[in-house]
């Protein structure tokens, strides 16, 4: 007799990550790699399940994309790094080239067949976007397909991977790994202004006890590494994510983060409520049933 399955809850989140045009090239904002991750967060010692790692079409045919230009006269001055390994990348596996619409189509089909509870980024508003706040995903939907572009959240929860990780991660624990620090591995974990870094990366090096970790900044390898931050966030802070952070969309405040206020202190400044006209709408948590079923979110 086989021995007894262990049942373990089911909540599938999908982290999506974005590369994107640099600011002085001819699309800027527009999405030249794509990648997102499919799993089960409440498995912290399982991997996830289902991967998406493609190149935008529409975007790497066009070589004025990878060109930094000068703002004044439109010539073209250097090339980007990042987006010149990534064409090589690109012909060494063409497999992985699709148009755009053929993309966001096969995203569509995952997040139904998956049955997604939770859909986040590491800046959600600069990949997905709310309200006005127009992400990369919305901008290169409506750039190729000429079509507005909304995400239909209605049978899922929303939230930012990197607001979790800022407020609830970035904790006592962290200070004290930070402080402990040698000063040439401190400034490892500063912006060039100095500040206290909470990019996926340096958030990343705190949870793995590894300063010297280099994150690859590809659209795959980075949602790989923000699914293992949201799993790690999940496994200690489910009930606070739950509470404050679903179907929640607010913006880091780096103030906190340099005066090292305690966990508590940042999710009090957080909440504080801002004067308004007219009421803010109760929030609404999703349920997170097996089986679901939804249309399409895009």
């Amino acid at each position: 007799m086989s021995p007894k399955m262990k049942q373990h809850k089911r909540t599938i989140a999908c982290v999506v990550d974005t590369e994107t045009c640099f600011k002085n090239s001819d699309s800027h904002g527009l999405i030249y790699h794509f990648g997102a991750v499919f799993g089960n967060i409440e498995q912290t010692e399982s991997l996830h399940v289902k991967e998406m790692d493609y190149y935008v079409l529409e975007t790497m045919e066009n070589i004025g994309n990878f060109l930094f230009k000068n703002s004044t006269t439109g010539e073209a001055y250097a090339t980007n790094g990042a987006m010149t390994r990534a064409w090589k990348e690109a012909i060494n596996n063409p497999h992985k080239v699709k148009r755009w619409k053929d993309i966001i189509k096969e995203f569509n089909n995952n997040m139904n067949s998956m049955g997604v509870d939770i859909l986040t980024a590491y800046n959600y508003n600069f990949d997905i976007g709310e309200g006005r706040k127009i992400g990369t995903i919305r901008k290169t939907h409506t750039q190729y397909e000429h079509k507005s572009f909304y995400l239909r959240t209605s049978d899922i929860n929303v939230c930012c991977l990197m607001d979790i990780s800022a407020t609830l991660l970035m904790n006592k624990e962290f200070y004290s790994w930070t402080n402990s620090l040698n000063e040439e591995d401190k400034k490892r974990m500063t912006t060039d202004k100095g500040n206290l870094s909470y990019s996926a990366e340096a958030v990343a090096r705190f949870l793995n006890l590894d300063v010297d970790y280099i994150e690859p900044h590809t659209a795959q390898h980075d949602a790989q590494l923000e699914f293992m931050i949201l799993c790690k966030a999940w496994a200690t802070h489910k009930n606070v994510i739950k509470k404050h952070f679903l179907n929640n969309i607010k913006g880091v405040s780096w103030k906190t983060i340099q005066d090292k206020k305690t966990m508590k202190a940042k999710l009090l400044h957080r909440n504080q409520k801002v004067k308004k006209a007219t009421p803010t709408p109760k929030k609404v948590i999703k349920p997170m049933a097996t089986n679901k079923k939804q249309g399409d979110l895009f």
